[in-house]
């Protein structure tokens, strides 16, 4: 008799911690990232969303760099509102903070940061914020504070009801849980872009493998984010030179197919460039080299059946990223369908 009331005590307590790890993650649901400096919906966006039931959009605000000419903290890109809030959609707004301002003053902004968010959301009818987010690629010199920061923020937003939630990178899985109510685990970009011979360096399993270690033991409740997206790689003599965004490489006059996945320039121009507020060309010469990398259905599945295995409730809310009618297309109606799934048929993907 007193071994069965142990293991039901046992039991008890695991299924109590279990449920834990999704309990602070507000009315988990399909959700999206939104990472372009205008919001302004189009007809595939929008109907992304309807298709897939989407109820949460994760939307960039704005970053937080360190403005050369005045050398300090200042927000950089603030979002521009074209066309209105979908209806029934949860807006969590997210601010991108560049890890050097951590080596900063930065705990004396974490207050106005929270209040430029409101004032933000206010000012575009976006109502009703329950929920902010920090995306920070921190790292062991920057660990405390950063930590510090998130506490401030913590505290100040919970006095207006507000909760905190911060993005984790793979290799952050070996290092203490930062002070926020649940993470959203980032299943991307986990390779070398820049070595040529990289094939999936958006995500593959290979890259993933080494941090599967970390994550049963990892005590912060998480979500997850997978990608969508793909990159144009501008190598020139034979070495890394930028990422192009939606270049029309069917062009037959400037480029030259070599084969899928790769192209050869055939004609000089110069590309404007535009970036967090700010412009620049990229230079492209005849010779130069193209690759394309895209999000791969089969790369993510197998994380996400591996993944599953270990813990499975972190797959209770899926995000994608990013909603954008060039990434959209990437991947069949279906392959999302199977992405969203809390469940993984692990046999037949």
């Amino acid at each position: 008799m007193k071994k069965i009331l142990y293991l039901l005590i046992v039991i008890f307590i695991f299924e109590g911690c279990s449920n834990n790890q999704t309990s602070s993650i507000l009315n988990p649901q399909p959700s999206v990232y939104y990472w372009q400096t205008i919001f302004n919906l189009d007809s595939l966006e929008n109907q992304f969303i309807v298709d897939h039931n989407i109820k949460k959009m994760y939307l960039r605000y704005f970053d937080i760099t360190i403005k050369k000419e005045f050398d300090k903290l200042l927000p950089n890109a603030t979002i521009q509102f074209k066309s209105p809030i979908p209806k029934d959609i949860e807006i969590i707004p997210t601010i991108f903070i560049t890890e050097n301002c951590l080596h900063r003053n930065i705990d004396s902004i974490s207050n106005l940061l929270v209040d430029r968010i409101i004032k933000i959301s206010t000012v575009n009818h976006i109502d009703s914020i329950k929920e902010i987010q920090i995306d920070c690629d921190w790292t062991s010199k920057s660990q405390e504070k950063y930590f510090n920061f998130l506490s401030k923020i913590k505290d100040y937003a919970l006095n207006k009801n507000i909760k905190l939630s911060v993005t984790i990178r793979l290799h952050q899985l070996s290092m203490t849980p930062p002070p926020c109510d649940y993470g959203v685990l980032m299943l991307y970009n986990t390779g070398n872009y820049r070595d040529r011979k990289c094939e999936n360096p958006i995500l593959s399993w290979h890259d993933v493998k080494p941090f599967l270690r970390y994550l049963k033991k990892y005590k912060l409740p998480m979500c997850v984010a997978f990608p969508n997206f793909k990159w144009q790689l501008l190598f020139k003599k034979g070495k890394y030179s930028n990422i192009l965004y939606n270049e029309k490489l069917e062009d037959t006059l400037m480029y030259q197919q070599i084969d899928s996945l790769t192209y050869k320039v055939i004609r000089a121009k110069d590309i404007p460039m535009y970036m967090s507020n700010e412009a620049f060309n990229v230079y492209l010469n005849y010779g130069d080299t193209i690759f394309v990398r895209k999000a791969q259905y089969n790369e993510i599945m197998k994380v996400k059946s591996e993944f599953y295995k270990i813990k499975p409730q972190i797959f209770t809310q899926t995000i994608i990223y990013d909603l954008n009618s060039n990434n959209i297309n990437n991947l069949y109606y279906k392959e999302y369908e199977k992405i969203y799934s809390s469940n993984v048929d692990i046999d037949n993907f």
